[in-house]
């Protein structure tokens, strides 16, 4: 059984951890798991705390820590790749430009890597029945919601390096003007099938009802 508090779907009975970046849901199998130690969204901001009618929150999630671990490898993996050749330049005489060059681009994966972390722990999701919200920003903060009955198409996508992860994306295209495109961005595979699933039931379900009320 699931109880919703602050939120977040809270499960009241045992169940395995799924992954540190998603709660439970309403359906059952991975999304019906559930996490303690969730971060949650600015609790002002939330869509949780600005429900309306007949409109539940269904599940709050964020982009999964195991993708930081992924750009860290990749940036650890270009300094391992430059040290031969900043050690060729210091000691050969390659010039003090040179040195600056391979040093900088040292610096810029490791920047690069703390931008993407920085990235992932500053964004969630939260899905309604009636739309979904992103949050997110590092210095400024933006709220792009997408009003489900606007989605045209759901895509999956696995990169390489979310595949290694066991990780997934699900891309949405909308009619919405100002976010015509929105990515549900590293999430559990198994999540990410029935997170796709269920907003494609949503839509098809919620623009039926449009139908209805304008025709009458």
């Amino acid at each position: 059984m699931l109880e919703f508090r602050e939120g977040a779907a809270v499960s009241e009975e045992p169940s395995d951890t799924a992954d540190a970046t998603t709660t439970g849901i309403r359906p059952q199998g991975e999304l019906a798991r559930t996490t303690s130690g969730e971060r949650q969204p600015r609790a002002a901001l939330s869509v949780a705390a600005n429900l309306s009618g007949g409109e539940s929150l269904l599940w709050i999630g964020m982009p999964s820590e195991r993708v930081v671990g992924g750009y860290w490898a990749f940036a650890a993996g270009c300094m391992i790749a430059l040290t031969p050749f900043l050690y060729l330049a210091i000691e050969h005489g390659g010039g003090p430009w040179a040195v600056a060059g391979i040093t900088l681009a040292m610096a810029v994966s490791t920047v690069w890597a703390a931008w993407k972390q920085a990235l992932v722990r500053h964004t969630t999701y939260e899905l309604t029945t009636e739309r979904l919200r992103v949050t997110h920003g590092i210095f400024s903060l933006e709220v792009d919601d997408i009003e489900l009955y606007r989605i045209k198409d759901i895509h999956v996508r696995q990169p390489l390096l979310q595949r290694v992860f066991g990780l997934g994306s699900i891309v949405i295209w909308s009619s919405d003007v100002t976010l015509p495109r929105c990515r549900i961005h590293a999430q559990p595979i198994g999540v990410v099938r029935e997170l796709r699933e269920q907003i494609r039931l949503l839509s098809e379900e919620l623009r039926d009802r449009k139908v209805v009320r304008n025709a009458t």
